[in-house]
């Protein structure tokens, strides 16, 4: 099953135990049984989870030149797993994480005793570095510094602030209404005057967990449809109605019908039989992350839809039991009253002297990409840019 295998040795003062090794797969069917048993117990976020990256490739989403899928073990015990995706451009070969592109957050799936000191750790990474054929520098994007609790183990290696922040909370377990136990009562009269006013347009209001093929798909070309729009809007181009997209959220959330956690989910607010707004969502553990949304346009937009969309939401997942939860990356306002904003970071992990160069290269361009984010004037003029070239193209 093994592609390659490959052996650390470490002192018993620097790691739980003396001695920490791992196996090399070159596809996703043989790291398959040992991936899904990590996950059981693993600390991870819903990007790391088996069926999230199976999908993302079934769809191709996802591509690389080659993937090398680490199972890292300890006295012969799973311990961790490092999937990445190996390119090589300019010279440099560097990994990432399989699903970064597609993902909020990166992490490294490891069980909450695994923890080498960075020297360990980077020793291991090295040596998987060159058994996969040769890895310059190892990138992992936006992570959290705590993740269920536990310590983020890469970033003693390296750090860097990233251009956005990751919005989450803890939302359970709180009685419904959620909005009665966690918003100002000024917001809360809001939202419930949206929905008595969507009541009286429409018909009645209702947040619905998608559950059959034949709403899933409806509702879906509804998203597509109020995400070109909103898009449009912004000057970005509309990448969910790509095929891979397309079929990314048919396929995974069809195949998730009745999961106890679903690896992607949906749900719709209706009003009457009208679909106003979607939420597609990811979960792992008692966490989920809420990946994309979308609101109608018109006489309808006007009622606060996202936040009834969300208020519902938080009813469900709480009925349900999850107990965290997130808005993925991107500083916007609405997020606020739902979640608090935390830092993340980038990893720019040097293998070798070739990826030192490219990690020094790669380091500024992302500190000025957060300068521009992070400095309200540059973000308008660029987002400004971003419309008109959006426009000339048609």
């Amino acid at each position: 099953m093994s592609l390659l295998s490959g052996q650390m040795q470490s002192s018993p003062a620097s790691l739980a135990g003396p001695e920490l090794d791992f196996v090399l797969f070159d596809t996703l069917e043989a790291a398959e049984a040992g991936w899904r048993a990590l996950e059981q117990d693993a600390v991870l976020t819903p990007y790391q989870r088996f069926d999230w990256i199976a999908a993302l490739i079934a769809s191709g989403t996802e591509t690389a030149d080659r993937i090398a899928i680490a199972l890292i073990r300890d006295h012969g015990q799973p311990m961790a797993l490092l999937p990445l995706a190996i390119e090589r451009r300019f010279g440099v070969a560097r990994a990432r994480l399989l699903g970064t592109k597609q993902s909020n957050s990166d992490w490294l799936l490891a069980l909450p005793g695994f923890a080498p000191d960075p020297a360990t750790l980077r020793g291991l990474l090295q040596a998987i570095g060159r058994a996969a054929g040769g890895v310059d520098l190892l990138s992992l994007n936006d992570q959290p510094a705590t993740w269920q609790g536990y310590a983020n183990i890469v970033l003693p290696l390296a750090q860097a602030l990233a251009a956005s922040h990751l919005y989450l909370t803890t939302i359970g377990p709180t009685p419904p209404p959620y909005i009665e136990h966690r918003l100002t009562t000024k917001r809360r009269g809001n939202i419930r005057r949206s929905v008595r006013r969507l009541e009286e347009t429409y018909g009645p209001v209702r947040v619905v967990r998608i559950a059959d093929p034949a709403t899933l798909s409806s509702v879906h070309q509804v998203f597509l449809t109020q995400r070109g729009e909103r898009f449009a809007e912004m000057g970005v181009r509309n990448i969910f109605a790509d095929a891979g997209f397309v079929a990314l959220f048919r396929d995974l959330t069809a195949q998730s019908f009745g999961q106890y956690r679903p690896a992607m989910c949906l749900h719709a607010l209706y009003a009457g039989e009208e679909i106003l707004a979607t939420c597609w969502g990811a979960t792992a553990g008692n966490h989920y992350s809420q990946y994309i949304n979308s609101t109608a346009s018109g006489p309808a937009a006007k009622y606060s839809l996202s936040a009834v969309l969300v208020a519902g939401l938080m009813d469900d997942l709480n009925a349900s039991g999850f107990v965290t939860f997130d808005m993925g990356l991107g500083d916007f306002d609405y997020k606020i009253e739902w979640t608090e904003p935390a830092p993340v970071y980038h990893s720019l992990i040097a293998l070798t002297g070739r990826g030192r160069l490219a990690a020094a290269a790669m380091e500024r361009r992302d500190a000025l990409k957060r300068l521009v984010k992070q400095t309200p004037a540059f973000w308008s003029a660029a987002k400004w840019l971003r419309r008109q070239v959006f426009r000339l193209r048609g």
